[in-house]
């Protein structure tokens, strides 16, 4: 398919009018508290957004900032988290609030070149980005595996076997974001990933965006 900036405007209309009428509703999406939405990306690592609701409540009422969850024990954060699974959460969040209270005094950053500070210490450029998005409106884009997958699905796009960790895809990512818009715009490519353009079996047939997907058309057309 030519005119690719054509396409890739078209797919990032799509994917907000998509949202607009599909957007799932969790509770960390009405809060701009960096802190919460810190908590939230931890849990919802590797884990089903909708499991992690009730322990995400859970945590905010134990431990409701960021001083006083560097007062609680592995032990205790473990047992709050322990519903969802992926127990080493527990030590990844003790680390990176260790980290927060030393360099930032208690603060989440707002910027990407202090948040890449607590890199290596449980933090990664998804989750760092995902705090600068959701809690500080900047438009910056996400890429984890789900959105790797649509990306590569719509635009053919090669990458490394890691694909999600792969500048080239970041980049052709942070282009698409679109000005004023990136957090619904990655609320409705998370929610896209999981109701629609799935691992297995995606829904090439009721796709808002099909007719413009290298792999839908495949798929449908043969």
């Amino acid at each position: 398919m030519k005119d690719g900036g054509k396409r890739q405007s078209e797919f990032v209309i799509r994917l907000l009018d998509w949202g607009e009428r599909n957007l799932r509703d969790f509770p960390w999406r009405h809060t701009k508290n960096p802190y919460d939405v810190f908590i939230a990306e931890c849990l919802v690592q590797r884990t089903k957004a909708a499991q992690v609701e009730p322990v995400y409540m859970e945590f905010l009422r134990k431990w409701p900032d960021i001083v006083s969850l560097s007062r609680a024990t592995e032990d205790e954060i473990r047992s709050v988290i322990r519903p969802l699974g992926l127990g080493y959460r527990a030590a990844r969040f003790r680390t990176i609030v260790a980290e927060c209270m030393r360099l930032f005094g208690g603060r989440i950053p707002d910027n990407l070149e202090e948040l890449k500070w607590l890199y290596g210490k449980g933090l990664g450029d998804y989750m760092a980005h995902a705090i600068l998005c959701f809690a500080f409106g900047r438009d910056v884009p996400l890429v984890d595996k789900n959105i790797e997958r649509i990306l590569k699905r719509v635009f053919s796009i090669e990458t490394r076997k890691d694909g999600h960790r792969d500048r080239r895809l970041w980049i052709f990512a942070g282009n698409l974001v679109p000005k004023g818009k990136a957090k619904r715009y990655n609320w409705s490519l998370i929610d896209f990933g999981a109701l629609v353009c799935t691992p297995r079996k995606p829904m090439c047939i009721k796709c808002h965006v099909m007719d413009i997907c290298d792999h839908g058309r495949e798929t449908v057309c043969g």
